[in-house]
């Protein structure tokens, strides 16, 4: 029985049970780890900074290098992924460094983490992170005029989720708070996930798809989203990415997408902050403002 599209329930399972599909995901999980411990542990790092009253709402930040002005320092924000249910920003930190020698500041948030919080609740704590940062800005040298958004997998869902908030509802801020996007493996649609073995620590229901799912809301920015999927990933993962860009670009988005060749759901992660990578090299060029 078909349970969603062309999939029967194995086959839907099949496609979004990443761990599954690449055994090496054990290799790169602990790469992140270490290389984000290792990352952390030099000079110039924030840790831990509250930007909400829960354990959860915590971020780690580190400043640009050799920065001239200060003042025109932009900021990228990255959010990790782990299907909004485990991970932490720790396991994100490695990619700060290099763009930290690029002239660009970077934070990377923690969230609550399912099934102890719905996704509306991550959601509106990765706003709020965004929000704190940006008022808080002038203070950690940068540019409250020039942040940038990035995440991987369920952190490129909260990317795009970003790009479609309407910052002025949020407590005043401007409407085109949100510069730029990068959205590495990104979900855009969390309906089939309703259907799929995710659903019991997601509880998903017809509302929370509504409000969460990028694909179907109205974008909110006026900057460039750029995406990116691995070659080797899923079809469901390629499709939602496709269908995400189309329908923003119909909005009136400009959306670009970054090749990904022989690359799959993990190890894609670590061409954001390789700056010879098609990946890494769109990246450098949303936050710089070039193409």
């Amino acid at each position: 029985m078909k349970v969603f599209g062309d999939y029967d329930q194995a086959q839907l399972d099949a496609q979004y049970n990443l761990r599954a599909r690449f055994p090496d995901h054990v290799e790169h999980l602990a790469a992140w780890a270490r290389d984000g411990a290792a990352a952390v542990s030099e000079p110039g790092w924030r840790l831990d900074l509250a930007y909400g009253p829960t354990t959860g709402e915590r971020l780690d930040f580190l400043p640009a290098v050799a920065v001239k002005n200060d003042r025109r320092t932009p900021l990228f924000i990255f959010f990790h992924g782990g299907y909004w249910q485990n991970l932490d920003k720790r396991d994100v930190a490695f990619l700060g460094r290099g763009f930290a020698e690029k002239g660009i500041a970077f934070a990377a948030p923690n969230y609550a983490l399912a099934p102890m919080v719905s996704i509306d609740e991550i959601v509106r704590q990765a706003r709020a992170a965004v929000a704190w940062l940006w008022r808080r800005a002038p203070g950690l040298g940068v540019d409250p005029g020039r942040i940038y958004i990035g995440g991987h997998s369920a952190g490129g869902h909260l990317a795009a989720m970003l790009a479609a908030t309407a910052w002025p509802a949020q407590g005043g801020l401007p409407a085109d708070l949100v510069k730029g996007t990068l959205s590495v493996s990104g979900i855009y649609d969390l309906a089939p996930l309703r259907v799929s073995y995710q659903q019991p620590v997601l509880k998903l229901d017809a509302g929370v798809i509504k409000r969460n799912s990028p694909l179907g809301l109205a974008p909110r920015t006026a900057g460039r989203i750029v995406a990116a999927v691995g070659d080797k990933e899923p079809e469901e993962f390629r499709r939602q990415q496709r269908e995400f860009a189309a329908a923003w670009r119909k909005a009136g988005v400009r959306v670009e997408t970054a090749a990904a060749p022989a690359l799959h759901h993990f190890d894609i992660l670590a061409k954001v902050a390789d700056f010879t990578h098609p990946v890494g090299r769109a990246a450098l060029a949303l936050i710089r403002g070039v193409g």
